[in-house]
């Protein structure tokens, strides 16, 4: 550092025009020879080198948006999408609180992923959620996040979150916000950004101060701060996200512009006619379905009303209206037809062997329980056993004494050789009836 800050003391002078003038005095050769010096060592260096200019603008095409990054104020981006928000409405609710959410409605209906949103959540942590409702994990999608970060605005009270409602624009600015306490970096500092919605579906994120540290802490699941991401619901509960577009960390400066421009979407068409023309003129895979008069790729927020409608099973790439003069439906390719006999087979088998394997443990358990009761009649298990074989032998089994009743335990063939054929235990009342009711006195 010593040395950079000697070279820094004597570049003014040893750079100096007049330096190379005086070489001729011979009192100033030893000046001479050092400049003459510096300057091939800066050469060799590459400092008098011509130094390739840093990129200061991105392009990304995406299938739903084309995404454009420019920074320093390339082409006056800053001056241009900058909002003036000194008519703005001052969210104190918000302003004020370290972990929230506010419902807002715009002027007008904004297209999100051609989907008409009527209503959505600003949050203290920088984003919008355009979730149907609030839960545990609003930040994962369904969403628009110019800084993504674990913000608390209720840190100062030079912190706040306004809102400017327009009805040719929405801007939401999150002004001198820090960083929560625990999760902020030592250095410190705060943020200011704008996002700023238009009625053609159009995202503009401005940087106006941005920190160029964050710890981990600050970030959500180590995750991109920046971006837009939509998911659809199934089954009432079942968020399946099916897009996201994510800013690079560090593509985002102070004096950062990011557009994200709309393009059409399968959803938005209105009509078969439109929707087969996409389908030509794009990359999706646009597919009108007649039963709930709305055009699909199957991935977009109506996903359950295609599904409930059977719109998998049966749409079509072909209007009526077109020259060929007929209706292609599909029902099902082939294809799909013999993965779901297969399918369909392979369940039945599976059951079946299922109820086998189920049957035959049974048996085995049964005939466990059998002889272990057998041979153990003093336990639980023999004391059952042994009033089964006894219910046996008294309905089913051949009888010497059809008058007598076995309650107790059987003799041996020997104990039998020496009886007179009377059972140990005897009924001295005969049954009144033959309904399985059983009286004896023991």
């Amino acid at each position: 550092v010593e040395s950079v800050l000697r070279w820094q003391s004597v570049l003014p002078s040893l750079l100096h025009p007049r330096s190379f003038l005086q070489s001729s005095n011979p009192t100033c050769s030893a000046h001479s020879r050092s400049s003459t010096m510096l300057w091939a060592w800066l050469w060799v260096v590459g400092v008098g080198a011509e130094q390739p200019a840093p990129s200061t603008t991105l392009q990304d095409n995406h299938k739903y948006y084309t995404l454009s990054v420019v920074q320093n104020n390339v082409g006056n981006s800053f001056d241009e999408n900058f909002i003036d928000m000194e008519n703005a409405e001052v969210r104190h609710g918000l302003s004020d609180t370290m972990v929230g959410a506010e419902l807002i409605e715009p002027l007008f209906p904004f297209p999100f992923y051609g989907h008409l949103v009527s209503e959505f959540y600003i949050t203290t942590h920088g984003f919008l959620s355009l979730s149907t409702r609030l839960h545990d994990y609003i930040y994962k999608t369904q969403y628009i996040a110019p800084l993504r970060v674990k913000l608390d605005p209720s840190r100062s009270n030079s912190s706040t979150i306004s809102v400017l409602s327009l009805p040719d624009r929405l801007t939401v600015e999150w002004s001198n916000v820090s960083v929560m306490e625990r999760a902020e970096h030592h250095l410190g500092g705060s943020f200011t950004f704008q996002v700023t919605l238009k009625p053609n579906g159009d995202i503009v994120f401005v940087y106006i101060e941005v920190q160029p540290v964050l710890t981990t802490a600050a970030l959500y699941d180590h995750e991109p701060v920046a971006g837009i991401s939509d998911a659809f619901l199934l089954h009432g509960s079942e968020l399946h996200l099916y897009n996201k577009i994510n800013i690079e960390n560090v593509d985002i400066n102070t004096r950062t512009v990011a557009v994200f421009r709309a393009l059409p979407t399968c959803v938005a068409q209105k009509s078969c006619g439109a929707c087969t023309t996409l389908r030509e003129d794009s990359d999706f895979n646009c597919m009108w379905c007649k039963a709930s008069e709305h055009c699909s790729d199957g991935s977009d927020r109506l996903r359950q009303v295609w599904d409930d409608h059977l719109c998998h099973l049966a749409n079509t790439s072909v209007c009526a209206d077109d020259p060929g003069g007929h209706t292609e439906w599909r029902h099902s390719t082939d294809t799909a037809s013999r993965t779901e006999q297969h399918t369909s087979a392979s369940t039945v088998v599976s059951a079946v062997v299922s109820s086998l394997m189920v049957i035959l443990l049974l048996l085995l358990l049964l005939g466990f329980l059998y002889l272990y009761g057998k041979y153990n009649e003093n336990t639980v298990i023999g004391r059952q056993v042994k009033v089964l074989r006894s219910s046996y032998q008294q309905f089913g089994a051949p009888k010497t004494n059809p008058s007598s009743l076995e309650l107790g335990k059987k003799k041996t063939e020997k104990a039998k050789a020496k009886s007179s054929g009377v059972s140990e235990f005897v009924n001295p009342h005969p049954m009144a009836n033959n309904n399985n009711v059983i009286t004896a006195s023991m």
